[in-house]
């Protein structure tokens, strides 16, 4: 998928600068925490109207979510904790974000995208809690089409076409992140009745 593509490829090319932090010793949380400042930055920017560059910050700020687990991975410091503190900040992330797109359309009167937003928000954050659902389950959960790295893509690309080009970007993923989530519940269901089925043979 693209985000896949996106972040695999991204790792490659960051990968110089992944040892470079792994022989200085920087931690895996810190990347995390650079990453959720950057989005903090990029929602003071889309408030501001200064989409293009709160778009390059978002890609930023995406890449630190890219970095911490390679550093985490390199440098052999990755732990449950650092799992569960990157699933979590990034999930706010995603909120301050939101909430800065959120200020900048009703700002300019942009009424019905910014009631899209909340199923935008709402679908982004249900696709995470559907994939840390299931695998509590003890389900594999990776599968849909508008997962993290998709969205942050999606919102970078639109805040550089304009505000018409961040509207669309926020329409597209209220559909298809929720889309998504049906997606993973479809999924899980046939993997769990397909094993319901064969224990009842």
């Amino acid at each position: 998928m693209l985000g896949a593509l996106f972040k695999s490829g991204f790792a490659k090319m960051l990968r110089p600068i992944t040892w470079l932090l792994v022989r200085v010793r920087v931690h895996p949380d810190l990347i995390t925490a650079m990453g959720v400042v950057g989005s903090v930055v990029a929602a003071v920017m889309f408030a501001q109207g200064r989409l293009a560059l709160a778009g390059a910050t978002v890609l930023l700020a995406g890449l630190c979510d890219v970095l911490d687990g390679e550093v985490a991975r390199m440098g052999r410091r990755g732990s449950k904790f650092g799992a569960l503190l990157d699933s979590t900040m990034d999930r706010y992330s995603e909120i301050f974000v939101a909430f800065g797109i959120l200020w900048y359309f009703i700002s300019h009167g942009w009424l019905w995208t910014s009631m899209a937003l909340f199923f935008t928000l709402a679908g982004s954050l249900m696709v995470s809690y559907v994939r840390a659902r299931a695998e509590g389950l003890g389900e594999e959960c990776t599968v849909g089409l508008m997962q993290r790295p998709e969205r942050v893509i999606t919102i970078a690309a639109g805040a550089f076409i304009g505000p018409k080009g961040l509207a669309a970007a926020v329409w597209l993923i209220a559909v298809l992140a929720n889309f998504t989530v049906g997606e993973r519940l479809w999924h899980v269901w046939k993997r769990t009745h397909r094993l319901e089925l064969n224990e009842g043979r």
